[in-house]
């Protein structure tokens, strides 16, 4: 709603001369229909931002904004519980990207109720409502499997699994890391895979593995730190599709006539500049 941004953006301090053009910026959108040959409108909306605006990402954060406050006043109210990741850590209440959201609280009845009637609230005040069914509820290791299923039932919110992702990634990694990012190595098994059938240069599979390959598991290493084995085996894939010939038909791994560690060095050093 137009006038939840309007309450928001004065809320922030902004001038009522700024908070005027940024909303007839918004406002004076007009949509028209082409229906079997005829043009129908003006349609004048009442709400919503526009996709493809320039000013769209910058609006749908300050309306974020007020989500946060909300749960930053109920936190000062002991209404809801953060999570601390140690004894002198601040807490964290709430993280948000984009349109994703996750909200921290303890396990209990009352403060899940509580986000229920924060999520309602927030509703009826921006227009968002939030998609219960794409949704999805975290807990703890010691929490007990009926207070699970009495929240999930309670929410109406399935509990995410251990193969749930968040910004591509999984939502949770235990001790065992090399079971939980061995999606990485499937999905660069698959995409060499598909490349074992074409007949490749040399130059070719250079880029192939330096722009396509390497560049997979980059945002994850940047997130996790990757166990040893993990980057053996993921160097393992790259040196077989690297030493294999075309004439192989995906049989063999051919000669690898030297050794990874030198592969990654720079050309300038006998390397091929892999990483």
């Amino acid at each position: 709603m137009w006038g939840f941004l309007k309450a928001i953006l004065r809320v922030m301090g902004f001038s009522a001369r700024w908070i005027g053009l940024i909303l007839s910026c918004v406002n004076s959108v007009r949509y028209h229909v082409i229906n079997s040959g005829q043009k129908l409108g003006p349609i004048t909306p009442t709400r919503g931002i526009r996709q493809g605006c320039h000013l769209s990402p910058y609006l749908f954060i300050v309306c974020a904004e007020g989500f946060s406050s909300l749960i930053r006043s109920d936190e000062s109210t002991r209404r809801l519980t953060g999570c601390k990741v140690a004894r002198s850590a601040p807490t964290i209440s709430h993280l948000l990207f984009a349109d994703d959201s996750y909200v921290y609280c303890q396990a209990s009845d009352e403060e899940a109720n509580h986000v229920l009637s924060l999520l309602r609230f927030f509703e009826e005040a921006s227009g968002q409502k939030v998609n219960l069914h794409k949704s999805s509820t975290f807990f703890s290791s010691n929490t007990s499997m009926a207070t699970r299923s009495r929240i999930c039932s309670l929410m109406c919110i399935q509990e995410a699994g251990v193969d749930s992702m968040y910004l591509g990634l999984p939502s949770i990694v235990g001790r065992n890391k090399n079971a939980v990012l061995g999606f990485l190595k499937e999905k660069m098994r698959k995409r060499i895979n598909g490349w074992e059938g074409k007949f490749l240069s040399r130059a070719g599979k250079e880029i192939l593995i330096k722009t396509v390959v390497q560049a997979l598991p980059s945002y994850a290493m940047n997130v996790f730190l990757f166990p040893i084995g993990t980057c053996k085996e993921l160097e393992r894939m790259m040196a077989n599709f690297w030493w294999k010939s075309n004439s192989s038909n995906g049989n063999g791994i051919g000669i690898i006539w030297m050794n990874w560690e030198r592969m990654t060095k720079h050309k300038f050093d006998g390397g091929m500049g892999f990483r």
